[in-house]
């Protein structure tokens, strides 16, 4: 029976991926806008950095970041769960540290004393051509836990 249930792990581990990707995108999202006073960093915008079972490593210009300011900011610290042997795994929530752009508003309060303002690295497209794919592939995943979960069913009555 226990190999049965085995192959549940695969897209389970996949729905749980793509469940911290949109909320990692979501958070991008919700901060693209941010700024931040001379001499410090606005939001960076974070990547869930996904491994094949127990393998991987992390990708070059990216870093784990802080550890959240706020407590429950679950995005700005590095996670780390194995999903089993089977699938795909979170091995963490990064910070992209390319710089954002710089803007010319000297009356803006963040403004710097020559007149620019540091904005958030994060592009608003494409984050959301990001949530599509991991919208669709959550559903690939789902469609796939129930198949699944059918051949299970059929191989019990058997």
């Amino acid at each position: 029976m226990r190999g049965l249930l085995r192959g549940l792990s695969a897209p389970a581990s996949g729905l749980q991926a793509q469940k911290t990707r949109i909320d990692t995108i979501a958070l991008n999202l919700a901060n693209a806008g941010t700024t931040a006073p001379p001499g410090e960093l606005p939001f960076q915008r974070r990547i869930v950095e996904l491994q094949e079972g127990m393998q991987g490593t992390a990708a070059p210009g990216l870093t784990a970041p802080t550890p959240p300011a706020v407590p429950g900011d679950w995005g700005a610290a590095r996670v780390e769960r194995a999903m089993g042997e089977d699938g795909v795994r979170v091995a963490g929530v990064l910070e992209d540290l390319t710089e954002g752009a710089l803007v010319y508003d000297p009356g803006h309060p963040h403004a710097d004393d020559q007149g620019y303002v540091r904005l958030s690295n994060v592009d608003p497209t494409q984050e959301m051509m990001e949530l599509l794919e991991a919208r669709r592939l959550f559903e690939a995943n789902v469609s796939a836990f129930e198949a699944m979960k059918t051949i299970l069913r059929r191989s019990i009555d058997i």
